[in-house]
């Protein structure tokens, strides 16, 4: 990986944690906006409920009190007559005033100040009414004149009124759950009846003639009566950032950001395990990205193709890794045995058509160290072989002395191999410290001698009559021997002439495709 390809992958990792620890925290944040709001909507509706309750209620009150002087009999503004405007007055709290007036509006007589005789109602005038009801009542709203000068509601009919304080309708709201702003309206006149000091007309107005933009509203509720025709505004002020943020239910906003941090941890780890080494290899066997390169293997003599070592390759991002910088991982990370199980399929579906029909062509396989201690991959290579049609003499295993440190395992492995039919060859021979005990101590079918021994041929070098003394051992041992890494003809002839009679190496051929291996067997059997 080049020094851009690492730094796209950082700025890559970045941007998914940040994403990951933000979107739950941001998803936290909305919840949370989202409960603010509903609690407001649902404080707003309890506050319209109730005020809406309270209007209904004044108004029959006021109503009954106005029923109520109609059922006075006395001659109006007489003595009598006062005194049961007295009396109704006391009887409902509600009401300020009562009296009567002409047909022409003017005042006649009030409870509080007596007949027009006595001089203060002299001249007072009721103007046209703000509502009439079908039943002949008259509303006036926000009168002040009347006796006291103070603004009053009043409600009137066939020449009596009472007279309300308006802010009876806006009793209760002195706690904590109270709206910003209401106000009591007429439906029929669209006017205000009462309000609270810091609400606007128009603006109150205005909220009421809109269509209810639906229950996620969080700034005013509309409430109508459907008995009266009467409405309430109730309305929420505005809030600062500051002032919403510190009204949010931070059990939803913890949680957010909680979780934020838990994904961006977990993204983070999935991200770089899957970044590294093994995280890569690891997907590389998910996804088959195996490929085998196979190394022909040559009769010294006639140059004869008799068969191929399979050497995996991993196929990373379009180039090639080398099997030295994967296979130690594999074996470290628990993956070598599904990656040995990929080369055999592979194999076998490559040159399994061409196994069965040249007898005599054979392919070894690498095996690792848990498949030479166990029975898995012989119970794996049985049915395989026999379901496309190989014979077992033709899949052969190769074995490192790493695999043999488990020594009676290993042995009872290799015996039931070589029972089962496949050959087992001990690679990379004369490279460790036990190579000839294990000579003694385990049956095999040939001797693969390493490439750090070809090499030295014909070179004044200590180890350079190595390989002449390996042949000889095999000889005597009577097993096969296959020199690896052979690129000069003197070492093919020095070999030969001492006896070896097998050799794979780029004098020969370098690992090849199948179909190139297809095409180099059928070329080298006239030989």
């Amino acid at each position: 990986m080049n020094k851009f390809q690492r730094g796209a992958l950082a700025a890559l990792l970045i941007v998914i944690v940040v994403t990951a620890a933000l979107a739950p925290a941001g998803i936290g944040f909305l919840l949370a906006e989202r409960s603010r709001r509903q609690e407001r909507v649902e404080l707003l509706n309890t506050a319209a409920a109730a005020a809406l309750f309270r209007a209904e209620d004044v108004t029959r009150r006021l109503s009954g009190a106005l029923g109520e002087i109609g059922k006075v009999s006395a001659t109006p503004c007489s003595t009598i007559y006062l005194h049961e405007l007295r009396r109704i007055a006391l009887t409902h709290t509600q009401v300020r005033d009562a009296g009567a007036y002409d047909h022409d509006g003017r005042w006649q007589c009030s409870s509080l100040l007596g007949a027009v005789s006595a001089g203060t109602l002299e001249g007072l005038t009721l103007p046209a009414p703000d509502w009439r009801s079908r039943d002949g009542v008259s509303a006036w709203y926000a009168l002040s004149r009347l006796p006291g000068g103070k603004e009053s509601l009043v409600m009137g009919r066939d020449g009596f009124y009472v007279a309300a304080d308006p802010s009876l309708y806006l009793d209760g709201r002195d706690n904590a759950s109270a709206p910003a702003s209401l106000a009591v309206i007429n439906t029929e006149a669209s006017r205000v009846i009462a309000r609270t000091p810091a609400t606007d007309t128009a603006a109150i107005l205005a909220v009421y003639r809109t269509p209810s933009p639906g229950p996620d509203c969080a700034s005013w509720v509309v409430r109508r009566s459907v008995s009266l025709p009467l409405a309430v505004v109730v309305s929420a002020p505005h809030q600062t950032f500051r002032q919403r943020v510190s009204t949010l239910p931070w059990g939803w906003l913890l949680g957010g950001m909680g979780a934020g941090l838990a994904c961006a941890g977990w993204a983070a780890w999935f991200i770089v395990r899957r970044l590294s080494p093994r995280g890569q290899l690891s997907d590389a066997v998910r996804r088959h990205q195996f490929i085998v390169a196979y190394q022909p293997i040559v009769d010294l003599a006639t140059r004869r193709c008799v068969g191929a070592e399979a050497l995996v390759r991993w196929k990373h991002h379009d180039r090639i890794v080398r099997p030295d910088h994967f296979i130690p991982l594999a074996e470290h990370g628990g993956l070598i045995q599904a990656i040995t199980d990929q080369v055999l399929d592979t194999v076998l579906f490559e040159l399994g058509e061409f196994l069965k029909r040249y007898r005599d062509y054979y392919v070894s396989v690498n095996l690792s160290v848990p498949d030479l201690t166990t029975h898995r991959f012989l119970d794996v290579l049985r049915p395989a072989v026999a379901r496309v049609g190989v014979r077992p003499q033709q899949i052969r295993i190769e074995a490192t002395e790493r695999s043999f440190l488990d020594a009676a395992a290993a042995k009872e492995v290799i015996s039931a191999f070589r029972d089962a039919g496949h050959a087992v060859y001990l690679d990379d021979f004369g490279t460790g410290y036990s190579s000839l005990s294990h000579l003694q101590n385990f049956r095999v079918d040939g001797l693969k001698i390493d490439k750090s021994f070809v090499d030295t041929i014909g070179q004044d070098a200590a180890s350079s009559s190595v390989a002449s003394h390996i042949v000889d051992m095999a000889e005597t041992l009577d097993v096969q021997v296959i020199a690896e890494g052979i690129e000069r003809e003197e070492q093919a002839a020095y070999l030969q002439a001492r006896g070896a009679k097998f050799g794979q190496g780029w004098l020969f051929s370098p690992p090849l495709s199948a179909a190139e291996f297809i095409r180099y067997a059928s070329r080298t059997r006239g030989h």
